[in-house]
């Protein structure tokens, strides 16, 4: 087996045993083929893994001896993750009423599948340039009004709600950090709402991360037309009196806030964080704990 085969297939093994996921072959096969690791060698490494009592496999789950992990938990996790599913999906159609939105996709927990009863809906969302701090409160007030987005950090009270934690326009749409994280983050990534071709554009700039093979015929399912009320907004907010709106009244308010949530929430340390706040992204993770954990794997293909 070529060393760079191995090495791809012993990252992925520690990547999900270290959050906490064993893994299907069929998993195992679709998450290696982008990397170029043949069925033969994948097939070559499982069978010397398992001789050796590196790679346990039990149920038809794979995972490193290193990591106590059991397919009863992985079960467990798949019951978490149907039912998280149907309640996602529920809210997804409420995209379409949202000004200025894009597209919305899955990330996190539900893309990478290590659910918990307590796990959030984190998710990324695609805005239209100019525009970026109204969509954010328009979607604050309606899946506020739905009691759906999430309030506060605490965990115990996160759990089915929204977490709005990264607004993007196109041009954030590809961008550092280009690590192993975001690469496996990005590839599992579910389209739940989009309104025009800016989600194939996103997905295209990002086909680095092997997102394009894993996505794009989701967008068939998923829906695409706006509301009465987005259009309504989208046409009285689209020219002078939207720009007026978004420099004079959204951004200034937001900013404000957004400064007194930090200064009590954030430590202000880069290398913990990746806090962004700009008319092209809004992003806020206070832990980057999984990909400082990650730093030492190839993210292998990354863009030029």
């Amino acid at each position: 087996m070529r060393r760079s085969s191995e090495k791809v297939i012993k990252d992925l093994f520690e990547f999900y045993g270290t959050l906490g996921r064993p893994l299907t072959f069929i998993e195992l096969s679709i998450r290696t083929v982008s990397d170029e690791v043949t069925y033969d060698e994948l097939v070559q490494f499982l069978e010397v893994g398992v001789s050796s009592g590196k790679i346990i496999t039990e149920d038809g789950f794979y995972w490193s001896r290193e990591f106590k992990l059991s397919s009863i938990g992985r079960r467990e996790q798949d019951l978490f993750l149907d039912e998280k599913w149907k309640k996602l999906e529920s809210l997804s159609h409420w995209f379409r009423h949202v000004p200025f939105f894009d597209f919305v996709m899955a990330n996190g927990s539900m893309a990478f599948g290590n659910v918990n009863a307590n796990s959030d809906f984190d998710v990324l969302t695609g805005v239209r340039k100019g525009r970026i701090f109204t969509a954010r409160y328009f979607s604050s007030a309606l899946f506020s009004i739905l009691r759906a987005r999430r309030f506060d950090d605490l965990q115990e009270s996160s759990p089915d709600k929204l977490c709005f934690n990264h607004f993007i326009t196109r041009d954030a749409y590809m961008k550092p950090p280009f690590n192993y994280y975001r690469r496996e983050s990005y590839r599992n990534m579910v389209p739940l709402w989009c309104s025009d071709l800016s989600c194939k554009e996103f997905i295209v700039k990002n086909g680095w991360s092997g997102l394009t093979a894993s996505v794009l015929l989701d967008l068939h399912r998923v829906t695409k037309q706006k509301s009465l009320f987005a259009i309504f907004f989208e046409k009285i907010l689209g020219g002078r009196l939207g720009d007026f709106v978004e420099k004079r009244i959204s951004k200034p308010i937001a900013m404000r806030r957004l400064n007194v949530y930090l200064s009590n929430k954030s430590t202000g340390n880069s290398e913990e964080e990746r806090i962004t706040i700009g008319d092209n992204e809004l992003e806020f993770h206070f832990s980057l704990k999984y990909e400082k954990s990650f730093g030492h794997l190839d993210a292998n293909k990354v863009p030029q």
